[in-house]
């Protein structure tokens, strides 16, 4: 056992002489973060969020989604690349997001593709005002605060697919394009928008968390992917996305590597509570109105379904699945930290070393694994840590 002093000089040798993955830090990396150091790695540095690791298909790096980069500073969301040693990240796509790149794009959930020559990923492609006029806010019923009534982001988002190295614009790459449930403007009378913060959208608001991220099938060109309300196949190129049956609120989509299962998680509604907001000129006159109903998230519950909609199967409590690449586990969220368990949620027990993880990813041989964890300011990074003995 490493006693509690080579812990801490060790953890400070780690920290002083890993490059940061962005030169910008500005919430320094405290050694308690870390709880094994040598088999338990933090890879970024970045003062914003990093999410939705992924590998690259040889296991030599981290791709992942960042708030901001060096390069493209007022950019919501960049996809990144990190060796999974340690060290400088840069833009997964340098042409899109790389020095010298002047169109903002907000780019998130990098997924390779088995092969490593395509890479779909997200793309928030509109988004909605801060509110439905610009005519001044005047107060809910029930009291809801400005902030507190803003509209959710996402009004349309698109699942892209490009090969790694073109350098073409991503509007040209092959996609398919969504509206994000959520946001419908009424313009019959009195302007009125119809709001429904679902599950979804409240944790892509408050924990930068994207649930409609893609996965590649491993026997096909098709992606399973969610629109935030349930899950959806794509063959790559085709006009639109096919709903898969009793997916209802299905996020975070995984495909199993034997393509016969595909994991996710089910955002339980527990509640609701409703108001109406009123937006009136300076002389008081009505102009439009928000009706909002806001869901409480319930239970996180971790399923298993085949493609088209047979099989369904709750596997317990958790959420952000992956799988292992032999198909004989799966890992996920639960109770604050990684779990792995059987494929069919039996055996569950805690990855070590993972206090804090979402969003665990297996590399391509089975190592290692990559997730986030949220530091002391609130924000999360990419670490990895071995699946070895």
């Amino acid at each position: 056992m490493i006693r509690a002093g080579r812990v801490l000089a060790l953890s400070l040798l780690v920290v002083l002489l890993a490059p940061p993955a962005c030169r910008d830090d500005v919430d320094p990396f405290l050694p308690d973060q870390r709880p094994v150091p040598g088999s338990t790695v933090r890879l970024t540095y970045s003062p914003g969020n990093e999410r939705s690791p992924a590998w690259s298909a040889d296991g030599d790096s981290v791709y992942y989604s960042a708030e901001t980069f060096e390069t493209q500073p007022g950019t919501p969301g960049v996809l990144l690349r990190v060796p999974r040693t340690s060290g400088s990240a840069a833009p997964l796509l340098p042409n899109v997001q790389g020095a010298g790149s002047v169109t903002e794009h907000w780019l998130l959930a990098p997924a390779p593709d088995p092969s490593g020559e395509r890479l779909a990923y997200v793309e928030i492609v509109t988004t909605w005002t801060l509110h439905p006029c610009s005519t001044p806010f005047s107060g809910c019923n029930p009291p809801l605060s400005e902030v507190e009534a803003r509209l959710p982001p996402p009004r349309r988002v698109a699942v892209r697919v490009r090969g790694v190295d073109v350098p073409n614009p991503t509007a040209e790459d092959t996609s398919v394009v969504m509206d994000a449930p959520g946001v419908r403007i009424d313009s019959e009378g009195i302007r009125t928008a119809i709001v429904n913060v679902y599950p979804y959208l409240r944790h892509f608001a408050d924990d930068a968390a994207v649930g409609f991220r893609a996965s590649w099938s491993p026997c096909s060109s098709r992606l399973v992917l969610s629109d935030g309300l349930r899950l959806r196949t794509w063959t790559v190129g085709a006009d639109s996305a096919v709903t898969i049956p009793n997916t209802q609120d299905g996020v975070w989509p995984a495909w199993s590597p034997g393509c016969e299962w595909i994991a996710f998680t089910r955002l339980e509604r527990a509640d609701s509570t409703g108001a109406t907001c009123l937006y009136t000129d300076e002389m008081g006159a009505l102009i439009c109105q928000q009706e909002r109903t806001e869901y409480t998230v319930g239970r996180h519950a971790l399923m298993r379904i085949r493609a088209d909609g047979t099989g369904l199967l709750d596997l317990g409590d958790g959420d952000e699945p992956a799988w292992s690449p032999d198909g004989s586990a799966l890992y996920f969220h639960r109770e604050g930290r990684i779990w792995r368990s059987e494929p069919d949620g039996s055996n569950a027990v805690p990855v070590p070393d993972t206090e804090g993880g979402h969003e665990p990813a297996v590399s391509p041989d089975g190592r290692f694994l990559a997730f986030t964890r949220r530091g002391n300011a609130g924000t999360y990074d990419v670490w990895v840590t071995t699946l070895e003995p």
